[in-house]
């Protein structure tokens, strides 16, 4: 009995030390940061399902000299790795989903530990509505996000340590990691997406879907959710007060960048041309007009145009009206769909937004 309980406590510990070393070597949440082996772990394929995790600690591996912030727009459109950026580390933070107040908090928490020469945030029209009939807090209750340090005003709200003590040892042992360890090494080499080393995410989960459907049954998909958010909706910038979370979130964020001296460049994206059809056509093209101002407004509240411009890619331009193929496997230059740009319109935003100028007038307040 005595050996029967030996071995099968020794090889418990065998299995749970294999498991852990495979878990870590493979490192299929980009925590560890591990050396990238073609074929086994660069593509960081189910990054993506814990895109908050890895976006809370991959960066702390860079140092990076230029942070691109912003929802999911800019994570699969605007690439680290562009040759705009020259010899510049760069990560990108994006965050699928994260409204500014959680996209603060994370570049907040980044901050804490190291200053970047720049920061390029993308804001987006969605992530500023809110209920008109629904009182905002401010501060907020909530400032925190889960595996950070710091709420949005810098204050502690759990130890670092015991956060990098936990997150990495889930990444380790638990069986969850594990498949996914085990799925990043089967689908290196398939078309999937993935988040690669400094945070951008390639979109090549697209590809199978445009040769099989085509890209038109990604713009119809796209479509129908954003027509399902916004029909029959009545949206407000600001609540019953006049107050607007994500405007007081965005102001207090450029103070912060202010203090540090780190240059913002702000720019919304290039909405394709049939995303802004279903704004109009919900009734809210005269808000996302109205939203363009007041941003503006308090932009220029804050001091952002002494040293910056705000760059506006949604208005009408050539890019915008790439028609939409109508085969299975032709793929657009400009739009993977209607809502999120490729890498390659990513490079024209970043080839303008290095040259200083918009591609239409300046938004400041007196040129409205």
């Amino acid at each position: 009995m005595n050996s029967y309980l030996r071995n099968f406590v020794l090889t418990s510990i065998a299995i749970v030390f294999f498991v852990g070393l495979l878990n870590l070597l493979i490192d299929p949440y980009a925590i560890w940061h591990n050396k990238c082996v073609e074929d086994v772990n660069c593509r960081k394929t189910e990054a993506g399902s814990k895109i908050y995790l890895t976006k809370a600690f991959q960066w702390k591996h860079l140092e990076p000299d230029v942070v691109i912030i912003g929802n999911s727009r800019p994570e699969l459109g605007i690439d680290p790795e562009s040759p705009q950026f020259g010899n510049k580390s760069v990560y990108n933070l994006g965050l699928r989903g994260a409204g500014v107040t959680t996209q603060a908090i994370y570049l907040i928490n980044l901050l804490n530990h190291h200053n970047p020469e720049r920061v390029i945030l993308n804001v987006d029209f969605l992530d500023f509505l809110q209920n008109p009939n629904k009182t905002v807090a401010w501060p907020p209750v909530n400032s925190s996000a889960r595996y950070l340090e710091l709420d949005l005003f810098g204050d502690k709200v759990v130890s670092e340590d015991f956060e990098d003590i936990e997150a990495k040892l889930k990444s380790l042992i638990t069986l969850d990691v594990t498949l996914a360890s085990f799925k990043t090494l089967f689908l290196q080499n398939h078309e999937t997406n993935f988040t690669t080393q400094k945070g951008f995410n390639n979109a090549e989960g697209f590809k199978p879907i445009v040769k099989s459907e085509g890209t038109a049954a990604l713009f119809e998909q796209k479509i129908q959710e954003l027509s399902k958010r916004l029909s029959g909706k009545k949206y407000s910038l600001y609540d019953q007060n006049g107050v607007s979370k994500s405007f007081l979130t965005l102001n207090y964020l450029i103070g912060e960048l202010h203090k540090k001296n780190i240059h913002l460049d702000i720019f919304i994206s290039p909405y394709h041309d049939q995303y802004l059809q279903v704004v109009e056509e919900t009734g809210h093209m005269d808000l996302f007009l109205s939203w363009k101002k007041e941003l503006a407004i308090h932009l220029e509240k804050t001091g952002y145009f002494e040293n910056s411009e705000l760059y506006d890619f949604s208005d009408m331009n050539d890019f915008i009206k790439e028609p939409i193929p109508d085969k299975k496997g032709e793929f657009m230059k400009w739009y993977w769909e209607p809502a999120h740009y490729t890498a390659r319109l990513g490079e024209e935003i970043l080839s303008l937004l290095s040259q200083k100028k918009t591609t239409s007038d300046s938004l400041r307040t007196d040129g409205l």
